[in-house]
């Protein structure tokens, strides 16, 4: 099993949708993936149109959760939305508390890929979901708070992999909300690619309003416009997942 986390200090980067549409493109390749949502602000369940029983929340707090199967080969944990911050309080003087997700779910089985989508914050919560990860995947939105929220991101990752000697490594920089037609974006990629050499992955998922709309009809990209350019760059991006853990 393959263990990510979408993860950036910064927000607005488009971690949820790379994780809905990354999520789904690996399940129509016939891969078995669990997404978790690890943001209290729940929006990967709102892609998906679920409010379960259980969360994340209780996951952290009793062990037990529900999983949703949204699509076919696809599953979810929701995050439980604001009881996930009282959880993370609840959590705080327990020993071990950032190994409770990946001891909770160490008997996971029947999985390829497990995805977290992490809040753009410092948090307990998303300290678990690092020890827990083995690959991380960082957005960069093409402007330079962006660029400087990856490099938090990568401290933070260090920092998690000396404490909990997790095994931890960074899969790769993804350039979101790409315009082709600015100069800014091209500049940005280059000093990613000059400053992240050989972590910045071949795709980028361009600006396009498809994408955009398809989580108001409850749909990944895939399912609302096959044909868009969004679909094109998160087909290609899960090729490049596949081929970068082959």
């Amino acid at each position: 099993m393959v263990k990510i986390a979408i993860i950036t200090s910064k927000g607005g980067t488009g971690k949820t949708t790379t994780a809905a549409n990354l999520g789904h493109g690996l399940a129509l390749s016939g891969k078995r993936v669990m997404l978790i949502d690890c943001d209290p602000h729940g929006d990967l369940g709102l892609v998906f149109s679920i409010n379960a029983e259980k969360s994340l929340s209780d996951l952290l707090r009793t062990g037990k959760t529900t999983v949703t199967q949204v699509r076919e080969n696809l599953f979810l944990i929701t995050s439980g939305g604001r009881a996930l911050n009282e959880t993370e309080l609840s959590i705080a003087g327990r020993n071990g508390r950032e190994f409770i997700m990946r001891n909770t779910l160490s008997d996971l089985r029947n999985v390829d890929f497990l995805i977290c989508d992490c809040a753009p914050s410092r948090n307990l919560i998303n300290i678990n979901a690092l020890a827990l990860a083995d690959k991380v995947i960082i957005p960069v939105s093409m402007d330079y708070l962006a660029m400087n929220g990856a490099r938090h991101t990568i401290e933070l990752m260090r920092e998690i992999k000396r404490y909990t000697k997790a095994n931890l490594e960074l899969m790769g920089i993804l350039s979101t909300h790409f315009d082709t037609r600015t100069s800014l974006s091209h500049e940005i990629y280059k000093v990613l690619l000059k400053h992240f050499p050989n972590k910045v992955f071949d795709t980028v998922i361009r600006v396009n309003t498809r994408l955009r709309e398809a989580p108001s009809y409850g749909k990944t990209v895939f399912e609302y416009a096959i044909n868009s350019t969004g679909a094109q760059d998160y087909f290609s991006l899960t090729n490049e997942v596949l081929k970068k853990i082959s």
